[in-house]
């Protein structure tokens, strides 16, 4: 069980943070030392590189949708000695006032903060903007800092000054290094397992570790990781924490639908669910003794030739379905259920047919943000349930009863969501834990 903790942030997005926090993960992992891996907020695609990084699963920590005993309990629950926390956006953006922000969270968990600085277009500014950041933040103190992009040794000398003045560690220093990139698409980077399919992952990996140790004080860095706050009670199912639905559970896992939030799969194994595996992209079906299949988002919408060939998966899901089996689809997977997905190239691919929806991607629009999920009848979890949106396809046609109320972070209505036909469901929310 992790005992302390650090979080790699950054001012904004792009700022660096994934690869300092890729290579100190590898760099690690190639050590020996006893380290874990956690992701602020509802990314899946990060916690999927920094699960490859250090080579052991990667949970998601959400100040929005979990309690501060669930975010205590997941982050003491990782293997190892000390917990490796990649911030999201900006250090302190994220929902309605900063609700669910990085720094709220690493106030909870007393993690000290390794502000990653761009300093493109910047110099002795850039340490007047940590030091104002650190008197803004008394319970999660900048304990250093890693300069990225430095233009050169007087350019190093000049923030490294101004640092000093200030009493802020300088960490690291990371030359600009074009060859460091992972390339990006529509919901953010490319999947790591994408990358792993074309043999680039490891060497992407190793790369990024080797970049990291050979500018950063490594050493240092861990040194400065702060005792994590222990769960109220260590001992009781977190609070939030969904219950499996069922006791044998099938989900879809491939390239296609990867969206599945590692604390919910563990959370239902250890409260005595038996979870199988299927690819609908390999055309199998789920599970026969399943008695709850959760098709989990992801990419349908760049395997549409390969998904609407995938007979022997849609039939297993009808027979399922007849069978009275629970049937759940978020995002991606609720526009598998549909009866048709509209793809970039304008064709309209047949998909399985459960729930009356057709959903586009011809024409991307971005939804995106918290959500609270306030379900219409019965559900498999009872009362409100948070988690977020984040999609480019729409639904354009979409009849039957809606399966969610819902509310943006800030408690605004967004009125109905989703769809119910009988045990089949699914909406474009992905459901984080219970209020």
């Amino acid at each position: 069980m992790a005992r302390n903790g650090v979080m790699i942030a950054g001012l904004t997005s792009g700022s660096g943070k994934t690869l300092l926090t890729l290579g100190l993960l590898r760099a690690c992992a190639k050590r020996g030392l006893p380290v874990s891996a956690a992701k602020t907020g509802p990314d899946f695609i990060d916690a999927g590189f920094l699960t490859a990084a250090i080579g052991q699963p990667a949970v998601n920590l959400d100040g929005f949708a979990m309690s501060p005993q669930m975010l205590a309990q997941l982050a003491t629950n990782q293997p190892g000695e000390t917990v490796i926390v990649e911030a999201v956006m900006g250090l302190c953006d994220g929902g309605a006032g900063g609700v669910g922000s990085s720094v709220a969270v690493a106030a909870t968990l007393n993690l000290p903060i390794i502000l990653v600085l761009d300093v493109r277009h910047t110099a002795q500014t850039a340490a007047m903007l940590a030091a104002g950041l650190n008197k803004l933040l008394p319970k999660s103190p900048i304990a250093g800092v890693v300069l990225n992009h430095v233009a050169s040794p007087r350019h190093h000398a000049l923030i490294s000054a101004a640092l000093d003045d200030i009493q802020l560690p300088l960490l690291g220093a990371l030359p600009s290094d074009e060859t460091l990139q992972i390339p990006s698409r529509h919901l953010g980077l490319v999947q790591a397992g994408d990358l792993a399919d074309c043999g680039q992952l490891d060497p992407v990996l190793d790369s990024a570790a080797e970049f990291v140790d050979a500018h950063c004080d490594i050493p240092a860095i861990l040194r400065l990781t702060g005792a994590l706050s222990p769960p109220a009670a260590p001992a009781a199912p977190a609070a939030g924490l969904l219950p499996p639905p069922a006791q044998n559970i099938a989900i879809a896992k491939d390239a296609a639908f990867g969206f599945c939030y590692e604390h919910m799969v563990q959370g239902w194994r250890q409260q005595g669910a038996r979870i199988t595996l299927f690819s609908p992209l390999n055309d199998e079906a789920p599970a026969a003794d399943a008695e709850f299949v959760f098709i989990p988002g992801g990419y349908p919408e760049l395997h549409l030739p390969a998904l609407t060939q995938a007979q022997t998966c849609f039939s297993g899901l009808r027979r399922a379905a007849a069978d009275g089996c629970l049937i759940y689809g978020e995002c991606g997977g609720f526009m598998m259920l549909g009866t048709a997905i509209t793809g970039a190239d304008g064709n309209a691919y047949k998909m399985a047919g459960l729930l009356d929806l057709h959903t586009s991607f011809a024409s991307p629009k971005r939804h995106l943000g918290y959500r609270r999920f306030t379900p219409k009848t019965k559900f498999f979890w009872p009362g409100t349930l948070l988690g977020h949106e984040f999609h480019y396809s729409s639904a354009v046609e979409q009849r039957g009863t809606a399966l969610f109320d819902a509310e943006d972070a800030g408690g605004a209505t967004l009125g109905e969501m989703g769809l119910l036909h009988d045990n089949v469901s699914g909406s474009y929310g992905h459901i984080i834990a219970m209020a």
